[in-house]
């Protein structure tokens, strides 16, 4: 079996961090015998201009053995949606063409997002006949009217010419289904899945003298890297001993080593940066639970990682997350609420020796292990060759 995978983002030079979970996916693809090939269009912002290198020319990386093939450019339209989607329709058209080229026909295409990946080569791909499916991970889907007009008909068009879209959680299939008026038959749950032979269990810290809270984010506004400050600080000064490690960046960076200097807790609380899987799996096996605080999450893949390393969360309830944590594997609480997310960790911390690690380990595999998405990526792509077929 062979799959195309076109992500509309992806991990760059520039931007590691970006789309890593689509190269996650992949391999958990290819290590269980289905052959990918990657092939990324990506834009970059005008204000990488001056960090990039490697404009209109297709980069051929065999990345842990998957052939990945990207081409770059800067949007130098970033206002002129009609203008920038042009452009960025013949880059992603030569990525395909070249994939056609060098691979030949796939069995199927998948693309993770209609923007901008599946509005550029739905057309082409119908045409030729050559079946494809859709993922879907904008955080817009769940804010009403989060698209322009322009944005929609394209979203709107793509569907049309889809054989499945594939949603990872309940929340997002069913504003879809809302909001693009898409019919429930082609809208199908494929939640993201986790590896846990990478994930691995692990062995609980002591408690003493303090307890370890890890957040794992991009720092952007609707990561809410704010809630979770003012929630820990409202923690530790109820008489708690606690630790908080920020793993991530992002635009917000300096905002929030000033809030943790305003807070004065800057002793309490770790920036480590952008970390390597490798090094979040060692923070994860050395913290007793994860937070996050986000006001919208269309998934919440570190929920996922955390729970198959055996860690409860504490986490909003801002969509995806409602699909993830359990009674069993942490607590929900109501999104931009300080005193309701304080309250969570609060609780959680109280009632820790009663989450069991390798229950939720358990759980976590069951629902999203790798086995179960391999599975239903097969299932997926003989249906619809059996029907391309009949």
């Amino acid at each position: 079996m062979k799959l195309f995978i076109i992500p509309s983002w992806y991990p760059t030079e520039i931007h590691p961090e970006s789309g890593s979970f689509f190269r996650d996916r992949a391999s958990i693809l290819q290590k269980n015998g289905i052959e990918i090939i990657i092939g990324a269009p990506i834009t970059h912002s005008l204000k990488d201009f001056f960090r990039f290198s490697h404009n209109n020319t297709i980069q051929v990386d065999i990345n842990g053995g998957l052939p990945t093939y990207l081409l770059e450019s800067i949007n130098i339209f970033p206002k002129m949606e009609k203008l920038f989607f042009k452009r960025y329709k013949k880059s992603a058209i030569t990525i395909l063409n070249k994939l056609l080229e060098t691979h030949g026909l796939p069995d199927l295409v998948m693309i993770h997002s209609s923007l901008w990946a599946g509005g550029a080569l739905g057309e082409i791909l119908n045409k030729n006949d050559i079946p494809f499916v859709l993922t879907e991970h904008l955080k817009e889907f769940l804010i009403p009217n989060g698209f322009s007009t322009f944005q929609k008909n394209i979203i709107h068009n793509t569907y049309s010419m889809a054989s499945q879209i594939l949603l990872s959680s309940s929340p997002l299939k069913n504003a879809i289904s809302k909001y693009f008026n898409t019919h429930k038959s082609k809208l199908n749950l494929l939640p993201n899945p986790v590896d846990e032979n990478v994930f691995t269990l692990r062995k609980v810290p002591n408690i003493n003298p303090q307890f370890i809270i890890v957040c794992i984010s991009l720092f952007r506004p609707e990561k809410r890297i704010d809630l979770v400050l003012e929630s820990f600080n409202n923690l530790v000064h109820s008489g708690i001993k606690a630790k908080l490690k920020l793993i991530g960046d992002g635009p917000l960076k300096h905002e929030i080593e000033n809030q943790i200097q305003k807070l004065g807790i800057s002793d309490l609380v770790e920036l480590p940066g952008y970390l390597s899987q490798k090094r979040i799996i060692d923070e994860l096996h050395n913290s007793h639970f994860l937070v996050l605080p986000s006001d919208i999450e269309t998934f919440g893949m570190v929920l996922v990682e955390a729970q198959a390393c055996g860690l409860p969360v504490v986490a909003t309830d801002c969509g995806g997350p409602k699909d993830i944590v359990t009674a069993e594997s942490g607590i929900l609480v109501t999104p931009g609420s300080v005193s309701e997310l304080a309250g969570g960790m609060k609780k959680l911390i109280k009632s820790f020796d009663k989450f069991d690690p390798s229950g939720i380990r358990n759980s976590a595999i069951q629902l999203f292990g790798q086995q179960k998405y391999v599975e239903s990526i097969r299932n997926f792509t003989t249906k619809l060759i059996s029907s391309s077929v009949d």
